[in-house]
Parts: C-alpha cells; sequence; structure tokens
C-alpha cells in the first residue's frame, strides 16, 4: 500500500481526468465543480495528463487549453503559458484535498519527439509540480504505438517497437528517480501490466494495470489478472488504473463498477481507479471529443452527466466503508467461505480481512447470490462480532445482530430481502 510521509497510510480511490487540463473542462467553474463532486464521493486520486495526450495526433488543437500547446510545434520549445494555466488547476486539485497522479504523456510521444525532450519534459514538470503532493506516472499505455502506426502492431515491427520504447521508458524512470528532489512515487500506465512497461520493474512504486473495457466481458480476466499481480514477487502496491469506463460504446453500467471495485479491493489491491466515458476525454457540451485517429468516437455524453453516472457514487460508498478498518492490513481469505472466487469461478464471492478483528465479503448477484443466507467458516472461539449488510448501491446498513462460531466454528447469516449484490461485514464487538 501508499502511505504519507508520516507514514498514514494512504488510500488511492482514483478517477480518472486523462485531457482534464483542456478547454473541455472550463475554467474555473466546471474544473472546480467536477473535483468538488469527486471530493464528495470519496475520491482521492486524479489521474490526468500534462499535455501530451492519448487518442489524437500530436498538435490536434483539442489538446490545447487556454495557454496553448505545451511545446511549440518542432518540440524546440516549450510553451510555459501553458503550464501557467496548468499550475492554477493542479493547485485546485491540491487545495481540494486531491492528488494528482501526474501522467507525462502518452506513450507514443517517445517515438514522436524523442526520449531528449521528453527527458526535458519530465525536468519541467519536477520543476514546477514536485513540491505538491502528487504523484508521477511516467507515460500512458507506454509500449502502444500510435493507432496508424501499422508498422510496429505487427509482426517483427511489434517486438522491436515494444522493445525499443521500454528501454527508452527505462532510462526515462531511472532520470526522473535521480532528478526529483522529493522522492514522489513513480508509476507508469501499461497496455496491460505496468510492470512490464520497464526493463526493471524494481524502478517503480506501484503497479498500475489495465485490464480492459469489454463490460461483463472483462471481468473474469480482471480477476485473474488482478490476483496474478498481487502474488507477483517482488511485492509492489497494485492498483487497477484503468477498468472498464462507465457508459463507454453505452455499456459498463453500475454493476460492473461494483464488481471490479469490490473484487479488486478483497484481492488485495492498494484501492481502484474509476474512469467514466465523457470524463476521461473531458467531452462538453460545447465541445464534445469527437472522434479518434481512426475515425469513431468513443461516445459524447457531456462530463456534467457523466459525472452523475451512478457508478462514481458506489465505488466512492465502497472506498468509504473500507476506511473506518486497517484495511492496510486486508488479506484474502477464501476459507471463510465455502465457496470463494477462483479462477475457475470468478463470479463467486470474495472475502478479506482481519482475523479475529474484521471480516468483509462481497456477494455479487451476477453469480447467483443474491438469495442468501451465506455461511462464514473458520470463525474464532471465543469472538463476538457485530454484523451488518451494507447495501453497495445506496451506503445503507442493516444490523443483523451477533455472530459468533457455533461447534463447527460457522455461522449462517440472515437472509436478505431483494435481489441484488451485498456486502456482509463483522466487526468485532
Amino acid at each position: 500500500y501508499l502511505e504519507h510521509q508520516d507514514g498514514t497510510p494512504f488510500y488511492w480511490m482514483g478517477d480518472t481526468w486523462w485531457m482534464g487540463l483542456t478547454t473541455r473542462l472550463d475554467w474555473p467553474a466546471g474544473f472546480h465543480a467536477l473535483a468538488s463532486d469527486r471530493v464528495d464521493k470519496g475520491f482521492s486520486v486524479i489521474q490526468i495528463v500534462a499535455g501530451l495526450y492519448p487518442d489524437m495526433d500530436p498538435f490536434d488543437d483539442r489538446g490545447a487549453n487556454e495557454g496553448g500547446f505545451p511545446w511549440s510545434e518542432d518540440f524546440g520549445s516549450i510553451n510555459p503559458k501553458y503550464f501557467d494555466m496548468a499550475d492554477l488547476k493542479m493547485a485546485a486539485l491540491v487545495d481540494a484535498g486531491l492528488v494528482p497522479c501526474i501522467v507525462g504523456c502518452w506513450g507514443y510521444f517517445l517515438d514522436f519527439a524523442g526520449e531528449d525532450v521528453i527527458r526535458r519534459h519530465w525536468e519541467y514538470l519536477i520543476a514546477r509540480y514536485a513540491a505538491y503532493p502528487v504523484l508521477w506516472c511516467l507515460a500512458g499505455e507506454a509500449t502502444m504505438p500510435f493507432y496508424l502506426n501499422e508498422d510496429a502492431k505487427r509482426g517483427k515491427g511489434k517486438q522491436d517497437y515494444a522493445d525499443r520504447i521500454r528501454a527508452g521508458w527505462t532510462s526515462l524512470t531511472r532520470h526522473v528517480k535521480s532528478y526529483d528532489p522529493f522522492d514522489r512515487p513513480i508509476t507508469i500506465h501499461p497496455t496491460q501490466n505496468g510492470h512490464e512497461m520497464v526493463d526493471q520493474p524494481e524502478l517503480l512504486d506501484l503497479d498500475m494495470l489495465q485490464t480492459g473495457h469489454d463490460s461483463f466481458l472483462s471481468l473474469a480476466p480482471t480477476v485473474k489478472q488482478i490476483r496474478e499481480a498481487v502474488e507477483r514477487e517482488p511485492r509492489l502496491p497494485v492498483i487497477n488504473s484503468e477498468a472498464c469506463y462507465e457508459g463507454i460504446c453505452g455499456t459498463s453500467g453500475p454493476d460492473v463498477q461494483r464488481f471490479l471495485y469490490w473484487s479488486c479491493a478483497l484481492i488485495g489491491t492498494c484501492g481502484h481507479t474509476y474512469g467514466a466515458n465523457g470524463i476521461w476525454q473531458l467531452n462538453s457540451r460545447a465541445q464534445p471529443y469527437g472522434p479518434s485517429p481512426h475515425g469513431a468516437s468513443w461516445g459524447d455524453t457531456p462530463w456534467e452527466e457523466a459525472c452523475q453516472l451512478p457508478g462514481s457514487r458506489q465505488v466512492g460508498l465502497g472506498a468509504k466503508l473500507l476506511r473506518r478498518y486497517r484495511w492496510w492490513e486486508f488479506s484474502p481469505h477464501p476459507e471463510w467461505l465455502e465457496r470463494h472466487s477462483t479462477e475457475e469461478d470468478p463470479f463467486a464471492p470474495f472475502a478479506a480481512g482481519i482475523p479475529s478483528e474484521v471480516r468483509v465479503f462481497f456477494f455479487p448477484f451476477m453469480g447467483g447470490f443474491g438469495w442468501g443466507e451465506f455461511t462464514i467458516r473458520e470463525l474464532e472461539p471465543g469472538v463476538r462480532y457485530r454484523a451488518f449488510y451494507f447495501d453497495p448501491i445506496t451506503g445503507e446498513e442493516f444490523d443483523q445482530g451477533t455472530a459468533q462460531a457455533d461447534p463447527e466454528g460457522c455461522w449462517i447469516s440472515g437472509k436478505v430481502w431483494k435481489f441484488q449484490d451485498w456486502v456482509l461485514v463483522l466487526e468485532k464487538s
């Protein structure tokens, strides 16, 4: 897990504003309104790109802010006016209590601009923002070639490109670590696994994952990928930094968001990152983002509507619940359930907690567990728990009395009264 400088554990509840520094998120009213909404819902991190964006050509007009582009069009010089406006927005996030996870650029800019330019870009970001409580993300989708670069997407060209770019990001990661006097945590956003984006994963402080945007089809692979990452040695804190965006292509609604949050949290991540289609690209009513380089759009939902999608509130409720406990000491406990999620049975329930102190269970309706009752196993003799159902949709709590072990070490919960996802919590009396 991550922690503050004084040793206090830091719970990562992230939101995805890749293009949050552009003019499609109006300043100051819109920016402050979106930040306030996220603080109210329990978010703590904003993933935001520092000017060199995904999903567009370099110097596409959609990548400008009120001060223009971050670089001259030949990458010959930095434009301070761009960063004068970015300063105001970074400060607004910090003042709101949100940690900027600053993504230096999208990965293919290493190819467009060259390693020397990206090194200068990072030195400039460190000079302007390292004194803030920030995290550094070296690049987004670090080894992915530009969308229209067909030579780098197939055959030997694909491997050659990935090897060359990965070596470049490894060198730049070393440089950022040595250049930053504040020693801010460093990570890198992947096409799949962050530790695969550099040749020396030990340089990273946080292992970011991207687990797919195929709605229900992404859920079982997500469970497998997250489990492999948290069990990988040497251990790193793990975050699912890009899961299915809510509303993307008309899919991935709040039920998908709840499953992604609770499965990742109880498998052992150090938090979670949510995303909403319409917010990552910051569609506004006046300026929808429009088509990607391949010619199609991911959707034109304005951010003002996307920020009210129900999944953002529901994952925030989950984060608020876990923060009530020593979540950083949680570990998975499949033995606490007769049937627990596995690779072969990914939609079965999840269990985690601290023995003799707190147990948290997620029962997903899509796995057929909306019927209740639930048998909890291996309760400690003599330990009395207060039991309650937590509604992950509304945040309401429903007392279930005292849970104690029977002669077989089991306890059976009361029946649920409506068919949906449920979270069951046992906390020591």
